[in-house]
């Protein structure tokens, strides 16, 4: 009996926990403060500070309610904190998850549970502020070539969603000081896998390269390269930050050790900029040095050899006892609406691998078909990762049978009785009656 309360309590619970929009209703300000030695304004360099309004009523919103802030074009959570309490006048009404986007989805986001202190008859308002740096690109992963193109230099609106609940303010982007016909070099720190992203492209060609070879080294240096992650592709642009913009084949051959990844490549085009970048982990050195193979050859000049070295600072992951552990990302399909990253739970005193879930919706593709019914069926053919789902909608259509008759009037008509439960329609035609007729027979006297 007792386990019989104990699971219907649960399910009590679970049924009553809902999905809730809107709480998050005003971008108050957002501002940025120089973290480091940055020489511009750039959406990319910490730390921009977002204090956004938010909401919660009693009357809409119980114990256990969920609710996300999706924020597009956000990289990271500028904070050794991965979860933050809604408070008000001392009380928590909420506690939410910060989820870092990272190099995994093109947006971050903070997930919301209502707490217990939420009863029907309180009304909580208040503020939360949230520091980042956005996404603008910095690699060839399909995350980074999107969000290459969320900015540009000058004035942007950036828009952030609570359910159908956007919330908008204006920003003053600065173009980068770098020119963009320069070399280009980058190291963006990934704080979930304790990595770094390391980015290179040679000086521009303005007519082309004949050939080249670029990369770069971390050999002595403690620093090791992850070769499963190395993108290598040529750009048709970069953007107001010197990140490709695109990246299409061209052809090269490719070395890659744990210390080394080295692109020799042949031909590549006008207008278009070769690239390589890879994932380096620096978590037990406090810098090191990396590097740079630079060596390339303009259409209709010699080949210059610019290799050159540069010091980066090393990572050190500010969670107590989470260095060294394995970092796993899985993808799972849900029917959810849109795409999610969730880190799952985790103890770094006990635990040895901590997992990141994306929730990746399954796409799918409809068809439509028809059949002598009532009722329009849906139906759905599953699909694994990767593929497309097929949603099967079945439209019912009705026969008819016509049934005529007589009547007074002058002229045909015909109506069709729709039937709501059957499949069958009637058409009643009705026709004009024939006019009735007499004979009258007359005598008369002529002759003809």
């Amino acid at each position: 009996m007792l386990l019989q309360f104990l699971l219907l309590s649960l399910c009590v619970s679970v049924a009553t926990a809902k999905v809730i929009t809107g709480i998050f209703d005003s971008f108050n300000s957002l501002t940025w403060t120089n973290a480091a030695s940055y020489s511009y304004r750039g959406p990319a360099n910490p730390t921009w500070t977002a204090v956004i309004g938010w909401s919660l009523d009693g009357a809409t919103a119980s114990a256990g309610d969920t609710f996300t802030l999706d924020m597009p074009c956000v990289f990271k959570f500028i904070t050794d904190q991965t979860s933050i309490d809604l408070v008000a006048d001392g009380r928590t009404y909420a506690t939410c998850n910060l989820n870092s986007a990272e190099e995994f989805t093109t947006f971050s986001s903070v997930s919301c549970t209502v707490t217990t202190t939420m009863t029907a008859d309180t009304k909580a308002i208040g503020t939360v502020t949230l520091p980042f740096s956005f996404s603008v690109g910095g690699s060839g992963s399909d995350v980074d070539l999107a969000n290459s193109q969320c900015f540009t230099a000058g004035i942007n609106t950036v828009t952030f969603n609570d359910g159908d609940t956007s919330i908008s303010t204006t920003v003053d982007f600065e173009k980068s000081t770098v020119a963009s016909s320069d070399r280009i070099l980058l190291s963006r720190i990934l704080p979930s896998l304790s990595q770094a992203v390391s980015l290179f492209l040679p000086q521009e060609c303005a007519n082309g390269y004949t050939s080249g070879t670029m990369g770069f080294s971390t050999a002595g240096t403690g620093a090791t390269i992850d070769c499963s992650t190395v993108h290598v592709g040529i750009s048709n642009g970069l953007n107001d930050w010197n990140y490709p913009i695109s990246s299409e084949s061209f052809s090269y051959t490719k070395t890659c050790t744990s210390t080394s990844v080295l692109v020799t490549y042949q031909n590549v085009p006008a207008g278009y900029r070769p690239f390589v970048d890879a994932y380096v982990s620096a978590t037990r050195v406090s810098s090191y040095a990396m590097r740079y193979t630079n060596i390339y050859a303009c259409v209709g000049a010699a080949s210059v050899d610019d290799s050159f070295t540069h010091t980066w600072s090393g990572y050190s992951n500010s969670q107590a006892g989470s260095n060294g552990i394995t970092i796993v990302v899985t993808t799972r399909t849900v029917t959810d609406s849109t795409t999610a990253v969730t880190t799952l739970p985790f103890n770094s005193e006990s635990d040895k691998t901590k997992t990141i879930e994306i929730l990746q919706p399954i796409p799918t593709t409809t068809i439509t078909t028809s059949y002598v019914g009532v009722t329009t069926s849906y139906s759905t053919k599953t699909a694994p990762i990767g593929e497309t789902a097929t949603v099967i909608v079945d439209v019912p259509y009705h026969t008819t049978t016509t049934v005529t008759s007589e009547w007074t009037g002058t002229i045909t008509t015909t109506t069709t009785r729709t039937n709501p439960t059957d499949s069958i329609d009637t058409v009643v035609v009705q026709v004009p009656s024939p006019n009735p007729t007499v004979t009258t027979t007359e005598y008369w006297s002529q002759s003809y």
